[in-house]
């Protein structure tokens, strides 16, 4: 049953779990947070508390509705009481049942999900709870008004469930009360009439006191029985109890005063002869005689005899002893002072849940509370409970507190965990800002800078300030500025906390105040201060507020015209405790250059690559390259060179060649091969062929024997029309592949190439049959060789397949290259279009043609080499859209023979593309 309650109420109401009134207050706290915000429902718990009547009661409820899931606060506060009450009323309830004082309706929605066929009412006397309530519960009918004044039909079932008593209850109040007491207290002859006429002749009354103060079962059962109720009964013992009863037609016409007279006289307890007088044992206790007390109380004794014996055990610190007696004594006055007993034992455990129950009467139970929570650890808890017992003897115990807290925001700061500072002084402040140590203030000072809470800063720097203390003028200033630190500064002008500044100066040296008063100096042209100023922040200070002044200081060394070294050597100190950016540093390192301090400027260019140069990179490239190449050679400026021309899509011409220039001392790297090729690209991009020729003639002087020049040169000189140059070139590759690379395979491609370009020449036949005898040779070797073409055709037809009529398109290279290779495609059965860089040019309509070729095409093929041209890109895109496959031959062609190289790898794509065509 308690768990489905709680279910109910925590998906319904928000209930998380039960609240101790004790701990009202620090819940709203975590709840609004601001003093300020919660002040009126504090207020207002102040009047409930003391008893102030039905407007207390209404102003109350109204301040908690408006607190956000405020009224899971009343409800956990009630939750022991509810879930005895969900427990004991479902089953004995009938007919229409009205809840008196339902609040939202928490507990008559419950008992309605219990009792689903009985008909359900709700009274309340605050209208915004029963507006709440219509639209959280609207199973049950709800009406509005005060149950001593509203005007209803009778009820066959009148739930008076923890509302009796409200309004009438104060903290100074009794948890237990004599009859006669409780009826005067709470009016019940006048007030009880009221309520029974809610309910029908024979109609059930469910009474239950709930949480509150002034208990009395007995007065209840017997003040019904004189108004002539029958069957009264009760349900339950100790806090949590029922009583219930049946009403009369015609209630006895009873009033207090002869209620009181007619009381039977209760039997006087029997005392033995030898028996303490009980009276004079007061007596003697509010005299202090405490010894006398307890010679005349026997050790063993039970009831008040315990009781007093343990109060007068409790004055004496005999309190082993105490707890004892008034674990005898039985009583709730005995259970109050036993809980401060267990205190002064260390049971702070067997003591918590008694005390946060009488937490609300103040005074020593709060400081036993606090106590309580010390130990616990929970200081904040403690603090509040000291502070709001007002008691003298807990200044101590709010020293030590505070001691505690303190203790937690100093480790909180060395961790970083500024929040959490700043929130343990908003607590402190909160409850009293004469509470703040100086420690707190200079730890929630820096936080709430941190934290960019200027306003809060200020209110502490004030503080400090007014205590004399350095801190607070530097935290005035930094309020003032907006920073949260003097890092933070970006030129904000400092004039006007200039006196907070000095103020600071005058009691301590803080690094910070002497590097924004040397900032401000160094503005105002004042060098020689400025100087001074932040020599003595450096000195002093630590971290990134040592590496800004030794900046600031750099700056004023050279603007008083101090030696190049020294104002770098502030610099790089600078850079060590707060780093700089790499443009900065590669700055650093050209002034150092030009004034000749060559080591200097090494070891700053150092640190501004371990910091990244990519940046530098974008600023001021040429500059970056020129000082890399004079510091440390061709291979740095190169390798940063190369890693710019990555980043750019197309890199220009003047890049270009300073890359080319670069990689000459390691020509032979993949790198310098890959720069080479795309200058030499960008040459012809630009019309500039003789250049690239030149570039290349060069490059085989270097290395006569280097097989991509050779190819290079011969392609060039093919897209020329010079054949018998190319012719030549193409022969000399074939030698360097033949005699000193032993590249059989690439042998009989530039062979091809040969044929191709001379196919009348009989001193090619020499080759091949050099060829052939490699191959002989290798086969009486035991090595496994390809059997050599016995003819020049077969040499020529062996590189492809036989083809079908099937249909290539070709993108790229040169007219040469399509001229030769055209018709001898088509000869073997291959039908080609071919777009050559030289006759399709560029323009929409070369696009235009080349796409409407591509629909009917069984593949595309793009000769990818820098005589190509800037169609190849779209016309890709376009061919993967339509599902067309595509090759793309990397790098140079090696003239003819590699592209024929190339078509046989792609022949089978063309072939499966083909076969779907004709499906």
């Amino acid at each position: 049953m308690p768990d489905e309650l709680r279910l109910y109420l925590k998906e319904r109401f928000a209930v998380q779990g039960p609240v101790s009134p004790g701990r009202f207050e620090a819940e709203l706290a975590k709840r609004m947070g601001s003093p300020a915000r919660r002040e009126p429902l504090l207020k207002a718990w102040r009047a409930y508390l003391a008893g102030g009547g039905r407007e207390a009661v209404r102003s109350f409820y109204r301040e908690v509705l408006k607190v956000p899931k405020g009224e899971a606060l009343v409800y956990g506060m009630h939750l022991p009481f509810l879930e005895f009450y969900a427990k004991e009323v479902p089953s004995r309830v009938e007919g229409r049942v009205l809840e008196v004082g339902a609040f939202t309706g928490a507990l008559v929605g419950y008992l309605q999900r219990k009792r689903p066929e009985l008909s359900w009412h709700a009274l309340d006397g605050v209208e915004e709870a029963v507006a709440l309530g219509r639209k959280r519960v609207p199973e049950v009918a709800w009406h509005l008004g005060w149950a001593e004044e509203v005007d209803l039909p009778p009820f066959d079932t009148l739930l008076l469930l923890s509302v009796f008593p409200e309004g009438l209850v104060d903290q100074d109040l009794e948890s237990r009360l004599e009859p006669e007491a409780f009826w005067k207290r709470f009016s019940f002859f006048e007030r009880l009439p009221l309520f029974a006429r809610l309910l029908k002749p024979g109609g059930l009354l469910v009474y239950g006191h709930g949480p509150f103060l002034g208990k009395s079962p007995e007065g209840v059962e017997e003040g019904l029985r004189r108004f002539g109720f029958q069957a009264v009964e009760r349900v339950g013992e100790g806090e949590y109890f029922l009583v219930l009863a049946r009403r009369p037609e015609v209630l006895e016409a009873v009033w207090a005063e002869e209620a009181l007279e007619e009381a039977p006289n209760l039997e006087p307890v029997a005392v033995l002869a030898e028996g303490p007088d009980l009276g004079r044992v007061r007596a003697l206790l509010e005299a202090g005689q405490y010894a006398e007390v307890l010679a005349l109380l026997p050790e063993g004794g039970e009831g008040e005899a315990a009781y007093l014996r343990g109060k007068a055990l409790f004055a004496l610190s005999r309190f082993a002893e105490a707890e004892e007696a008034l674990r005898r004594a039985l009583s709730e006055e005995a259970e109050d002072l036993r809980a401060l007993v267990l205190v002064e034992l260390g049971e702070y455990a067997r003591a918590q849940g008694r005390l946060e129950a009488l937490a609300v009467r103040g005074g020593r139970y709060r400081l036993a509370l606090g106590r309580v929570y010390l130990a616990q650890g929970r200081y904040a808890d403690a603090l509040r409970q000291f502070v709001e017992s007002g008691l003298p003897e807990a200044e101590l115990y709010v020293r030590e507190a505070l001691e505690r807290i303190a203790e937690r925001m100093r480790r909180f700061a060395r961790e970083g965990e500024w929040a959490e500072v700043s929130r343990r002084a908003e607590f402190v402040e909160d409850l009293s800002p004469s509470l703040l140590t100086r420690e707190m203030l200079r730890l929630g000072l820096k936080a709430a800078l941190l934290q960019g809470l200027f306003a809060r800063a200020e209110r502490y720097a004030r503080r400090l300030a007014d205590l004399d203390e350095a801190e607070g003028f530097l935290g005035l200033a930094l309020a003032a500025l907006r920073l949260r630190t003097p890092l933070d500064y970006r030129g904000e002008d400092l004039k006007g906390v200039e006196p907070y500044l000095t103020e600071a100066l005058a009691r301590a040296e803080i690094p910070e105040a002497l590097l924004l008063l040397g900032i401000l100096r160094k503005r105002e042209g004042r060098h020689r201060e400025a100087l001074y100023l932040l020599e003595r922040a450096a000195q002093h200070g630590e971290g990134e507020v040592a590496g800004l002044a030794y900046h600031h200081l750099a700056e004023v060394k050279r603007a008083l015209g101090r030696p190049l070294k020294e104002v770098l050597g502030d610099h790089k100190r600078a850079h060590a405790l707060k780093a700089y950016p790499a443009p900065y540093l590669f700055r650093l390192a050209q002034e150092a250059l030009r004034g000749g301090e060559e080591v200097v400027a090494r070891e700053l260019l150092s640190r501004a690559r371990d910091a990244g140069l990519g940046e530098v990179a974008e600023e001021d490239l040429k500059g970056l390259l020129s000082l890399l190449e004079r510091l440390e050679g061709p291979w740095a400026a190169f390798h940063v060179l190369y890693q710019a021309l990555g980043r750019t899509p197309e890199p220009p011409l003047e890049l270009l060649a300073l890359a080319y220039r670069l990689s000459r001392s390691f020509r032979e790297s993949p790198e310098a091969e890959a720069v080479r090729g795309q200058y030499l690209a960008a040459l012809y991009a630009s019309g500039q062929a003789a250049e690239a020729e030149a570039l290349l003639r060069a490059e085989l002087a270097q290395n006569p024997q280097a097989l991509e020049v050779l190819f290079d040169l011969a392609e060039h000189h093919e897209a020329q029309g010079s054949w018998r140059q190319a012719a030549e070139y193409w022969q000399k590759a074939l030698e360097v592949a033949l005699y000193r690379e032993k590249d059989q395979e690439l042998a009989r491609e530039l062979l091809r190439n040969l044929l191709f370009l001379r196919p009348h020449d009989e001193s090619l036949l020499l080759y091949l049959e050099e060829l052939k005898a490699v191959a002989r040779g290798l086969k009486a070797l035991g090595e496994e060789a390809k059997p050599p073409a016995e003819t020049p055709e077969e040499l020529l037809e062996e590189a492809l397949p036989r083809f079908h009529g099937e249909h290539l398109l070709v993108v790229g290279g040169h007219t040469q290259l399509r001229s030769r290779l055209v018709p001898f495609l088509e000869g073997r059965g291959l039908r080609v279009d071919w777009f050559d860089a030289d006759s399709a040019g560029v323009g929409k309509e070369a696009l235009k043609r080349i796409l409407n070729r591509l629909e009917r095409a069984h593949g595309l093929m793009i000769v990818s080499s820098y005589v190509g041209h800037d169609l190849s890109e779209p016309v890709r895109l376009e061919a993967e859209r339509l599902g067309i496959p595509v090759h793309i031959i990397p790098g140079r062609a090696r003239g003819a023979t590699g592209f024929l190289r190339a078509l046989k790898a792609f022949a089978p794509e063309l072939f499966k593309r083909a076969l779907k065509g004709v499906q």
